[in-house]
């Protein structure tokens, strides 16, 4: 059992995986406080969108130096930016528009199913892209 644990945990896959659990979960504190904060003085809308905005770039650096190890290119940047404009226009303001306007839970509550939900496609997105930027820039 020891030995299947370490070998799971020498797989360069599950490697960038908690990498990237240790970095989403950080830029995702960034990212609550942020949205707590500015929703105090302004709507859900503007908190979420701020929020957001500032861990991404926080993300970005972490996620293409530490997470995935990899150079910062073009193509690179225009990816993972683009991946998390979806994640943050489709996927979480999607899912806080069916929480609080659909449902009527207070922005408070939905922010916090909506962080788990879009975690799981922000990794799936951004993996995807940057293995495209990989193999892309070594043809």
């Amino acid at each position: 059992m020891v030995n299947k644990i370490r070998e799971l945990l020498s797989r360069k896959e599950t490697q960038q995986f908690l990498r990237f659990c240790i970095v989403g979960g950080t830029c995702a504190l960034i990212d609550a406080a942020i949205f707590y904060f500015v929703r105090l003085f302004a709507p859900y809308q503007v908190a979420l969108i701020s929020g957001y905005l500032i861990s991404l770039c926080v993300n970005y650096l972490l996620t293409v130096y530490w997470t995935f190890k990899t150079e910062s290119s073009v193509l690179n940047l225009v990816g993972i930016v683009g991946a998390h404009m979806f994640n943050l226009f489709v996927v979480r303001m999607g899912l806080m528009l069916l929480f609080v306007e659909l449902l009527g839970l207070p922005d408070s509550i939905a922010y916090l199913p909506m962080a788990a939900i879009s975690a799981v496609t922000n990794y799936l997105v951004i993996r995807t892209v940057v293995k495209y930027s990989k193999r892309k820039q070594n043809k």
